[in-house]
C-alpha cells in the first residue's frame, strides 16, 4: 500500500503527512519541516495514523513482525535448553558408528534418512535388533560400502550424518537411528574415491588383516570422526555443500567437546 500523503499525528510535531516511505524509514512533512522515522516501529509510540486503511495496513506489518520475533525468541530459548541438555549427555570417547551395509541398503537409507544398526548374531537376543547404546545426538553415522567380491581394502566412505537431536540409543528398541534433519552429507562417485575407509585406521592397516566381519556397525573414536569430517570439508570447498560441511564440523566438535582450532592446526601440520 502506498502511504504517501496519508495524515499522521505526532505528540511533539503535531499534524503532518507522509511524503515518503520505504522498507526502513518513513518521512513525514510537518509545519516545522520534514522528519524521518524508523519504519514501521515509529507507528508503535510516536506516529498515529488517522487513516483507517493506512492504520490497518501498518498494524498488519507490526503484527507480522511481532509474530516473527516471538517465534525467533521461542526458537532461541529451545536452542539454549537443547544445548544445556546436550552438555549433560554421556560422552564416550568412541561414540561414532561406521556402517558396513551388510544389513542396510544404500537407497533405503537415502529415501528414509535412517540407518539400521543390525541384529544380535548370538546369545539370548540373537535375531533381535542391537541396542545402539553409545549413540546419542553427539554421534555421527559413517556410511561405507564395498563392491561385490571386492577385497576389504577397497571399502569406501560414501556419506555421513549426525544422529537426530532427540535420539537416545539406550532407549532404542528397533535399532533404527534417524538422521539429523540438517547435518547430512553425501559424497559423489568421484569424491568417494578419495575416502578409503581403512586409511583412517592405522592399527588395522599395520597388521595387514583388514576384516569387517558380520556385524553391521562398528564404533570408533570421536577424534577420528572429526578428522574425516575435516577431510570431507576439504573436498567440498567451492561446492554448494561447503557451508553445510563447515556448520556440520562446528556442530560435531561442539557436541563432542573437541577444540576445532587444534583439529585444524593438527591437520595442517600432518599435510606439511
Amino acid at each position: 500500500m502506498d502511504l504517501s500523503d496519508i495524515p499522521v499525528l505526532h505528540k511533539v510535531f503535531g499534524k503532518g503527512s507522509i511524503c515518503e516511505c520505504d522498507e526502513d524509514t518513513v518521512s513525514v512533512s510537518f509545519g516545522s519541516g520534514i522528519k524521518k522515522f524508523i519504519f514501521p516501529d515509529a507507528f508503535r509510540n510516536h506516529l498515529i495514523l488517522t487513516d483507517i486503511k493506512g492504520k490497518q495496513y501498518v498494524d498488519g506489518i507490526l503484527k507480522n513482525i511481532d509474530r516473527e520475533n516471538k517465534l525467533r525468541a521461542e526458537k532461541d530459548l529451545r536452542d539454549v535448553e537443547r544445548r544445556k541438555l546436550f552438555s549433560k549427555l554421556p560422552l564416550h570417547k568412541s561414540s561414532q558408528a561406521a556402517f558396513g551395509f551388510i544389513d542396510n541398503n544404500m537407497q533405503d537409507v537415502l529415501d528414509n534418512w535412517s540407518v539400521f544398526i543390525g541384529n544380535y548374531r548370538s546369545g539370548y537376543n540373537r535375531g533381535n535388533p542391537r541396542t545402539p547404546s553409545r549413540i546419542y545426538p553427539n554421534s555421527a553415522c559413517l556410511l561405507t560400502y564395498l563392491g561385490e567380491k571386492e577385497p576389504e581394502e577397497n571399502r569406501l566412505i560414501w556419506g555421513v550424518f549426525m544422529a537426530d537431536e532427540d535420539f537416545s540409543g539406550p532407549d532404542c528398541n528397533d535399532g533404527i537411528i534417524p538422521a539429523h534433519k540438517k547435518f547430512r552429507i553425501i559424497l559423489d562417485e568421484n569424491e568417494r574415491k578419495g575416502f578409503p575407509f581403512w586409511s583412517y585406521f592405522d592399527s588395522e592397516l599395520k597388521t595387514g588383516k583388514l576384516k569387517w566381519g558380520s556385524v553391521e556397525a562398528k564404533y570408533f573414536s570421536n577424534n577420528t570422526m572429526a578428522q574425516i569430517l575435516y577431510d570431507i570439508l576439504a573436498v567440498k570447498q567451492g561446492t554448494e555443500q561447503q557451508k553445510l560441511c563447515e556448520e556440520f564440523i562446528e556442530y560435531f566438535c561442539e557436541m563432542n567437546k573437541i577444540n576445532i582450532k587444534q583439529l585444524k592446526n593438527r591437520t595442517e601440520r600432518e599435510k606439511e
